[in-house]
């Protein structure tokens, strides 16, 4: 089957009241900011949305995101390839329910002027958040051991001179 792509922004309070689910992709030259981060452009992001209303009423839509990027090692500065996975559910704000009534388990997104979500946004927010602190190959792949690694000599600190000690004098 082949995947369609995501669209730019659904309503998603229609959507979950039809019980609307997507299966696609969103191309990555669509996610400028998360390209900025990687070491070279991603390729498609496969994304899997499903829109519904709980037992609250409330609308909300949970996703998944999935791709495989090259982040650079912060050891050895070699590209590296990084499978990144993460999940989301989000709940609309509306007239009727602001963040602050919201349960925790979901995360409160705004619409735009039409009632809509921006989706390639919100997705890419959630890759950007997916991303390792800091990205190392494991050990012994990286070309650049862990016990090779030289940190430095701190140099001799010269005799330094107390800043009160002319009070010092003063109080005598």
């Amino acid at each position: 089957m082949q995947k369609v792509r995501i669209p730019l922004s659904v309503d998603p309070v229609r959507n979950s009241g039809k019980k609307l689910s997507f299966d696609g992709v969103i191309p990555g030259q669509n996610l400028p900011r998360f390209n900025e981060v990687l070491a070279s452009p991603c390729t498609d992001v496969e994304v899997t949305l499903t829109f519904d209303t709980d037992e609250q009423k409330i609308h909300y839509f949970r996703g998944q995101a999935k791709a495989t990027v090259e982040l650079v090692c912060q050891r050895c500065g070699d590209a590296m390839p990084w499978q990144l996975e993460t999940e989301f559910q989000y709940a609309p704000v509306t007239k009727r329910r602001s963040a602050e009534d919201m349960p925790e388990h979901y995360e409160a997104v705004e619409l735009n002027e039409l009632g809509e979500v921006l989706l390639h946004p919100l997705v890419e927010d959630e890759l950007l958040l997916a991303l390792p602190i800091v990205a190392k190959h494991v050990e012994q792949d990286c070309k650049i051991k862990s016990d090779a690694m030289k940190w430095g000599e701190l140099p001799a600190e010269a005799e330094k001179q107390n800043p009160f000690a002319v009070l010092q004098k003063l109080k005598k």
